[in-house]
């Protein structure tokens, strides 16, 4: 009998999209024997260690590992042998070309391969894995750092001793004259010797590019840090004329007896906040000292955003349209929030982040979706066609309070509310999905619908799919911008393809040109979002537009679609 062609296709769909997924949280992947010899390569390993994916088959990938970390590497894959799986676990990996990489290594034994385990490396983002051009600090670990540090805290109460904290910045060194090779081993070297000397080898992390702490006890003291940390800097001075290296570092005591759990949360923020903005100024010398500063700042900072958002009129909106990527009917309007105050006007990140942390982000969304309900109950900022597209954080949802808020002020509003799309920003936030779920089904069956933001981010993409009731999805912008690489492309597909499956329709944003819009056509994502289509404006919702010249310009139109109204 014949095997069913269309069954065929649907398993080979299946299959790429699990390898997709896979990719979507790993750089390579790998297939070992028992011997730990590399059967299988696919991904960045050219990349990685200057070999093709054939040069490395038939190579032991202990070959790879850091000589420091081999051992550890051994133990994992004894671990993986008699426990089916490993979890990601952090290495050291080797180039061809000297450099080192920071990775983290997970696997998978599967019952009917006993003799073959399946592995997946990811760059570790800290500083010791950023190239140079992106040494002006993009990635922020020090929610992270702050965590671990915590941890670290209860231990030493549980142990009745104390640890300290010592803290490292190099925004001062001049690296970008090197080879981004040749700066990122040394990057990653001096986070190496920060790991060894840090409590138990597993207690640093990176603060920004450039700065980054670790907590140590009394067995390594924060002379012998400095002694070693020094001595690295100077052989890599000596190795590399021009370069230089200029390192301040600041050491803490953490006693905490006095304080709780809430203010050690503020001082710790306080401090890694204040040191990675100007270590030259930083002067405090304990934890407890930084918990006082914390606390009169905080209470100034909250005084002042009070202020600033208070009053209709400080609120302003931006709109951006978010169009059919086949026909240029536009499907919402997404309305960027801005605060003017005292004649400046402030944008996002610089409300968000403060708001977030201080505990206000649930009274600035309330703001924000009643001048929203607002304008669509008025006529002439907004159209009575236009629906709008308003963002609210996932730690919002978590505060009782603010849903029973959020509940009152939709009911009272029942006549737009088809109108209203609520979209959920920082979802991997949401601690409680359970209450979530509950409270986005009873907005839903008032008639407003759910989006949820930089889908794909997070890492818990997917469980927030399948526990949270949503109308839409909005890829994350690396998703869209990776999509221009066929490996991209296919993992977009995949995701793509898995929202439709659920009944999910799917937008791309960050789309500025003709090729990025044709690339999300070609996997199937249903609408766009970008510059392409126009910058934010205040007046873009007032009247409805159709952008079918910028769909044909891009050849996603739909046959026979009518000339641009």
């Amino acid at each position: 009998m014949g095997v069913d062609s269309s069954l065929v296709d649907k398993l080979k769909a299946q299959r790429d999209r699990f390898i997709a997924f896979a990719f979507a949280g790993a750089d390579l992947l790998l297939e070992i024997d028992s011997d730990g010899i590399i059967g299988f390569s696919t991904g960045a390993g050219e990349a990685m260690y200057g070999l093709s994916d054939n040069d490395m088959m038939g190579r032991s990938l202990s070959e790879f590992i850091f000589p420091r970390d081999r051992k550890r590497f051994d133990d994992c894959i004894l671990r993986l042998k008699n426990t089916s799986r490993l979890d990601h676990t952090p290495f050291t990996l080797m180039g061809s070309g000297g450099a080192v990489t920071r990775m983290r290594l997970a696997g998978i034994r599967l019952p009917h391969l006993p003799n073959t385990f399946h592995l997946v490396l990811s760059r570790v983002p800290p500083m010791a894995s950023v190239e140079v051009e992106r040494i002006s600090g993009e990635i922020d670990h020090k929610s992270q750092f702050i965590d671990m540090v915590r941890g670290r805290l209860n231990e030493a109460n549980r142990i009745g001793t104390d640890y300290t904290m010592t803290l490292f910045d190099l925004s001062g060194s001049n690296l970008r004259a090197l080879d981004p090779k040749v700066a990122q081993s040394f990057l990653s070297t001096m986070h190496n010797t920060i790991e060894e000397c840090s409590l138990r080898g597993a207690s640093s992390g990176s603060l920004s590019s450039t700065s980054f702490g670790l907590v140590h006890d009394d067995k390594m003291p924060a002379a012998e840090i400095h002694k070693r940390v020094t001595m690295i800097a100077d052989r890599f001075i000596d190795k590399n004329k021009g370069a230089t290296v200029k390192m301040r570092s600041a050491t803490l005591e953490m006693e905490d007896s006095t304080l709780s759990d809430d203010d050690i949360a503020k001082a710790l923020g306080y401090i890694i906040n204040n040191f990675v903005k100007d270590s030259t100024a930083f002067s405090l010398k304990s934890l407890a000292e930084g918990a006082q500063l914390a606390v009169s700042d905080t209470l100034t900072r909250v005084r002042n955003f009070r202020k600033m958002i208070k009053g209709d009129d400080k609120l302003v909106f931006l709109f951006q349209p978010i169009v059919n990527v086949r026909t240029g009917a536009v499907l919402k309007y997404e309305a960027f929030s801005r605060i003017t105050y005292n004649g400046t006007m402030f944008s996002p990140p610089q409300i968000i982040p403060f708001a977030t942390d201080v505990g206000l982000i649930g009274e600035f969304d309330l703001i924000t979706v009643a001048k929203a309900l607002k304008l669509m109950k008025e006529t002439g900022t907004v159209s009575t066609l236009a629906h709008l597209s308003i963002n609210i954080s996932g730690h919002s949802l978590g505060n009782p309070g603010f849903y029973q808020a959020l509940l009152k002020m939709l009911e009272e509003n029942r006549p737009v509310l088809g109108r209203l799309v609520l979209e959920i920003t920082d979802a991997a936030q949401i601690y409680n999905l359970h209450e979530a779920k509950r409270l986005l089904a009873r907005i839903r069956k008032l008639g407003a619908r759910i989006s949820l933001d930089d889908f794909g981010s997070g890492g818990a993409a997917f469980e927030l799919l399948r526990n949270l009731p949503v109308d839409f999805a909005k890829f994350d912008r690396d998703f869209i911008l990776d999509a221009a690489d066929p490996k991209g492309r296919s993992v977009l597909k995949a995701m793509t393809g898995l929202c439709h499956d659920l009944g999910i329709v799917t937008v791309g944003e960050c789309v500025e040109d003709a090729a990025t819009l044709a690339n999300l056509c070609s996997v199937g994502i249903d609408y766009a979002q970008g510059y392409y289509f126009g910058q934010p404006a205040v007046d873009a919702a007032k009247r409805i537009k159709y952008f079918t010249e910028h769909i044909k310009q891009a050849g996603t139109n739909e046959p026979g679609l009518m000339n641009a109204v």
